[in-house]
């Protein structure tokens, strides 16, 4: 006889088995890049000085500090700016009458610098040294950094032994930065400590407000000067003259917050207690997370067997990321940054137009038109509240040019050229523009001669590179053809007819006087008739054109050789040949480093122009920075992972990275009546896939194997071809 089945039984094993089922798949979740977690670096693997360290949430930013549990610096919620501020909390101990400190970085700095404060390596032990925190871990991802340390004493036969761990991050609805603190109290005894927030700074300012900016304590939770203060609330209700007052029972953990208010004194201080700091802390997490998943959304999704090639295309996305500010006192919606210093330059969003076309081509917009209000052919740096300075790099019309294309190719949108900015329209600025350079910057020859002054092309600290520079004709060649493309656009075809014979003239000139044909490289060509050459990586942004003959082409390329111009990390800005130019410090123009979005846009040029394997060469070199830095740097030495302080640790022209791999690699050219691809792969990447392509409201997907690459549109296969062979979709 069969026994009866026990159904309650089985109903109460299947349902464990589910439970134990979802239970093991979400302990194995993986991490995409739509999730901060994705991007975590420990901080002794970071190659950045604290301050290069940032915490970013669309508003401002802080820096968190190595060797503590609270301390933060560099604070930038515009308009109050506090770069010298630092933060930490202090712990008093009650128990034993001992202050232990938590501000290790000030004090270690002081040592080594003037030997002013103690020895932080004597600490703990040394007559007379203070008490301080023991720090472990530290953990960096997007918008939260997290550090443990622990405390383990015993003075006069009394012990003091507790655990901490922190989370820092920056508010993205307000100018607050948060830290929860957790702490455990190893001790068989109550720990009854007092948190002592600590504050140090010279000056508070709020710019554009007037006021003495010089710092005082106002309380024990407040410093200010006339102009912005500071304050720290806490969810610990109990509070003294001192600070704030815990009690931890033996072997308990309590966890607090903290909420550290940057803020105008006229609007009145926030509560020193609030019960909702966890809640905003949460907030700001969720936005970081939204931003992110939206980003990964909206761009090409990338895949590859080089891991490390997968990592830099994602951390380049992260970079052109966290330089959109959404802050309400900037003069735009989304203000799209050079990086940590608060201005919107073309120049360096032009090198990422296509990555932001694809994210927001709303906002390339607004920033094409908030460059033309601001810069009024005459300024370049467009900060947070406006143009400033008479400063004027003469690459603007070339990076608007580059801008407009971006925006035009992803979206097809000619009436761009309607758009007003300063009551004039894009076209009638561009019009502009040409105008200037053939009526201020062309000499008797008929060269573009933008006259002594190095500063109106790049920063080289040496002279030379001025008057009629290879670049800036060759630029002006293309930007005269483009012009006369778009003329014909507008039905406009008898100025199409004069902008295209500009262009030959002016490129008949530059082969005449600049082409160097014995050295293979485009003189400089200077009022007295004399020429001098200038081993500038700048040159190879003539890669990019359309009229650049396949001879001319060769030879500009043979010199991107070991040593000469390719270096460990990607393309020194000058030529080590080059030695009256070479400049180890200015290194992103001058030598001895790269800005950040040249190699991406050398690689992407090599690639269209049929050099894949010096496009990969140059690429591959790049990708070795992702195991130094969390995002990329404005001018890291080619060399050595290192990023000096003169400089942003982080730049929005590393998009560049992300368009050499979709625009180079997987070969895409979105033309305007037919898309095109034309892929390569190398034996470094191995299989390889790039989803989610956008093209004309239809979604394509491309799939790189090792000798063979596919076509996918909306995951049907339309073609699978050799490398060399194209598939042409209409």
């Amino acid at each position: 006889m069969i026994p009866k089945p026990n159904t309650k039984r089985i109903s109460l094993l299947l349902f464990l088995a589910c439970c134990i089922q979802v239970s093991t798949i979400q302990a194995q979740k993986v991490n995409t890049p739509a999730d901060p977690e994705y991007y975590a670096m420990d901080r002794e693997d970071i190659a950045f000085d604290d301050e290069q360290v940032i915490l970013a949430n669309y508003r401002g930013f802080v820096s968190p500090r190595q060797y503590s549990v609270t301390q933060f610096t560099n604070v930038w919620f515009l308009p109050i700016g506090a770069p010298r501020y630092e933060f930490n909390l202090n712990f008093f101990d009650k128990g034993t009458g001992r202050l232990i400190e938590d501000d290790v970085p000030t004090k270690w700095k002081s040592w080594i610098d003037d030997g002013g404060s103690y020895d932080p390596l004597g600490s703990n032990f040394r007559p007379n040294s203070p008490s301080i925190m023991v720090t472990q871990d530290e953990k960096w991802q997007p918008n939260q950094y997290e550090r443990t340390a622990t405390f383990h004493k015993e003075y006069n036969k009394k012990w003091v032994s507790f655990s901490a761990k922190s989370w820092t991050n920056v508010s993205f609805d307000d100018d607050e930065v948060f830290i929860k603190l957790k702490l455990t109290n190893r001790n068989s005894k109550d720990l009854e400590m007092t948190l002592i927030p600590n504050q140090v700074a010279e000056i508070l300012e709020c710019h554009f407000k007037k006021g003495s900016t010089k710092v005082d304590s106002l309380d024990a939770f407040t410093i200010g000067s006339e102009v912005a203060h500071a304050r720290v609330s806490s969810s610990i209700q109990k509070t003294s003259g001192n600070g704030f007052e815990i009690s931890i029972a033996p072997g308990n953990t309590e966890t607090y917050y903290f909420a550290i208010k940057f803020y105008e004194p006229q609007n009145g201080a926030p509560e020193i207690s609030q019960s909702d700091i966890k809640e905003r802390m949460e907030r700001a997490d969720k936005k970081t997370r939204e931003m992110l998943s939206w980003a990964y959304d909206k761009l090409p999704k990338f895949t590859s067997s080089n891991k490390q090639l997968e990592e830099y295309y994602y951390r380049c996305m992260l970079s052109v990321l966290m330089s959109r500010y959404e802050n309400p006192n900037f003069i735009s919606d989304v203000f799209w940054a050079v990086g940590t210093w608060p201005y919107t330059i073309s120049w360096d969003t032009s090198y990422t137009s296509d990555v932001i076309a694809m994210l927001d081509p709303e906002s390339l917009k607004s920033a094409i038109l908030t460059d033309f209000e601001q810069v009024q052919l005459k300024r370049t740096y467009v900060g947070w509240n406006g143009a400033h300075w008479d400063i004027l790099y003469i690459q603007e019309p070339f990076a608007l040019q580059l801008m407009i294309e971006a925006y035009i190719r992803h979206t097809g949108d000619y009436s761009i050229f309607n758009e007003k900015a300063a009551g004039v329209t894009v076209w009638e600025w561009m019009q502009r523009w040409v105008d200037e350079l053939q009526t201020n910057y062309t000499n008797e020859l008929g060269l573009i001669d933008v006259g002594y002054n190095t500063e109106k092309i790049i920063e080289i600290r040496t002279d030379g590179y001025n008057h009629a520079v290879p670049i800036t004709n060759t630029l002006t060649i293309d930007l005269l053809y483009t012009m006369s493309d778009w003329a014909k656009k507008r039905n406009e075809k008898k100025l199409g007819q004069t902008y295209f014979k500009d262009a030959e003239k002016l490129k008949g000139l530059v082969n005449k006087y600049m082409w160097n044909e014995e050295l293979g490289w485009f003189d400089n060509y200077y009022p007295d008739g004399t020429k001098g050459t200038i081993w500038t990586y700048h040159l190879f942004d003539l890669l990019g054109t359309d009229f650049l003959p396949d001879h001319q082409a060769y030879r500009l390329v043979s010199h991107l050789q070991e040593g000469e111009f390719l270096g460990k990390y990607g393309v020194y800005s000058i030529a080590r040949r080059d030695s009256v130019h070479w400049d180890l410090i200015d290194s992103d123009w001058g030598g001895g480093g790269q800005y950040a979005g040249m190699p991406g846009r050398i690689s992407r040029n090599l690639y269209q122009k049929g050099f894949a394997g010096k496009g990969w060469d140059v690429l591959k070199r790049n990708i070795r920075y992702i195991d130094h830095f969390p995002y990329l740097p404005q001018n890291p030495r080619i060399d050595t992972a290192e990023q000096d302080r003169s400089s942003m640790p982080l730049q929005i022209s590393a998009g560049a990275g992300m368009e050499a791999i979709v625009f180079g690699t997987f070969g895409v050219n979105m033309g305007e009546k037919e898309l095109t691809i034309k892929p390569f792969n190398h034996e470094d990447i191995g299989e390889a896939t790039l989803t989610d392509i956008r093209w004309k409201g239809r979604k394509f997907g491309i799939q790189l194997t090792r000798k063979t690459f596919s076509v996918y549109e909306g995951g049907k296969l339309i073609a699978t071809k050799f490398y060399g062979e194209e598939v042409v979709v209409q």
